[in-house]
């Protein structure tokens, strides 16, 4: 087995998020959300990019070409800085019940950052994004089915309480990863027999013990 199985730690860069939206909230406009997931784009067919501000609850980004949720955001956080022709037609985002979103046009965004002289906090923000997402694709990269499910459980471990409430474990492996169904079940029902983890009702409780390097 050749990588260790830990979890990088990525710090948010919050004091700069906080600049942004405290910049952007004069202008931002609620965006509607009924108890039900809704799905979002960057970019409407015929209007222009829109930033979406997280203030509370969390966001899912799935990518289209393979419905694979490939990263959740937390509040705060700011989705859509990038002004990305490609990010809009390749992913959307889905706002589970609970979150509370605001949004403001992407050329108003850039005006204030102009403005505010606010340059410098985007560069940290999505330089944080970016680790984010290189984070992502390491864990799936040259690991084995064994590896990425105790990376998940790790990543999933930080959710609160009330979010690994909401949460199967199989599927919040299973919509990040290509991995079997039939793999990820034996690998989970290895580890909780085994007492590393306390799942129950298909939710992770906790994380009992170290995983054992080799499987």
């Amino acid at each position: 087995m050749g990588n260790s199985i830990k979890r990088s730690i990525i710090e948010k860069p919050l004091e700069s998020i906080h600049r942004l939206m405290t910049a952007f909230v004069s202008i931002s406009k609620p965006y509607l959300l009924d108890s039900k997931n809704i799905e979002a784009r960057l970019k409407g067919k015929d209007a222009g990019f829109d930033v979406y501000l997280l203030t509370k609850g969390r966001v899912d980004i799935w990518r289209e070409v393979d419905n694979r949720l490939v990263e959740t955001a937390f509040a705060p956080s700011i989705l859509g800085l990038q002004g990305s022709v490609y990010r809009s037609h390749h992913y959307h985002l889905k706002f589970p019940a609970g979150a509370e979103v605001s949004t403001i046009p992407l050329q108003a965004a850039m005006e204030i950052i102009e403005s505010q002289s606010l340059w410098r906090d985007v560069f940290y923000y999505q330089g944080y994004l970016n680790d984010r997402q290189l984070h992502h694709e390491s864990m799936l990269i040259n690991s084995s089915t064994y590896e990425i499910v105790c990376l998940f459980l790790k990543d999933l471990s930080h959710y609160s309480d009330s979010e690994r409430a909401k949460l199967s474990v199989a599927d919040y492996i299973l919509q990040r990863s290509n991995l079997a169904r039939s793999g990820v079940m034996k690998v989970l029902a290895d580890l909780r027999f085994g007492g590393y983890i306390d799942i129950q009702h298909g939710k992770l409780i906790k994380i009992l013990n170290n995983f054992p390097r080799n499987y």
